[in-house]
């Protein structure tokens, strides 16, 4: 189900649109609505990545883009992107969605998800440059963070 696209001001539904996909998307109102309410409050322009909004196909079998729920993306400043960290300390003051951070996309960014719409539990994790997930329950935000930090400076790969 569709919903009226001039309710939200900081994106558009083109922004959320598969690549040469002509049907409908079908994003949650309230998933967008927190995005942007997250864009309103950080003040910083913010870009979703291709196959990053609604997904037909391209994410893990159970995505939750699938359902309209999530968004891959990156916070900006005016001159160039925020250093991953940021982004994802900003995400976390700023929002009531699930975090993914990944250092290691071409353009690093989140995965922000409304888990919680079908009765999930919030999480955060980041991917490390091998592909693994480190997750953790939401309140432990902080030691996700302190983990990723400390396998950026330690891994040799990533220097």
């Amino acid at each position: 189900m569709t919903f009226d696209w001039s309710e939200v001001k900081h994106f558009s539904e083109n922004e959320f649109r598969p690549k040469n996909f002509p049907g409908e998307i079908d994003m949650r109102l309230g998933f967008i609505l927190k995005l942007d309410l997250f864009r309103s409050q950080v003040g910083s322009p913010m870009y979703v990545h291709d196959n990053g909004g609604y997904a037909v196909s391209g994410h893990s079998e159970n995505s939750l883009h699938y359902e309209g729920l999530a968004a891959d993306l990156h916070v900006a400043e005016a001159v160039g992107p925020r250093d991953i960290i940021e982004q994802a300390l900003l995400a976390y003051k700023w929002t009531f969605l699930s975090i993914g951070i990944y250092p290691y996309w071409n353009r690093p960014g989140l995965h922000l998800d409304d888990r919680t719409a079908i009765g999930k539990e919030k999480v955060v994790w980041f991917r490390d440059d091998f592909g693994k997930y480190h997750y953790y329950s939401y309140n432990r935000f902080y030691q996700c963070l302190r983990d990723l930090i400390l396998y950026i400076e330690s891994n040799p790969k990533t220097k």
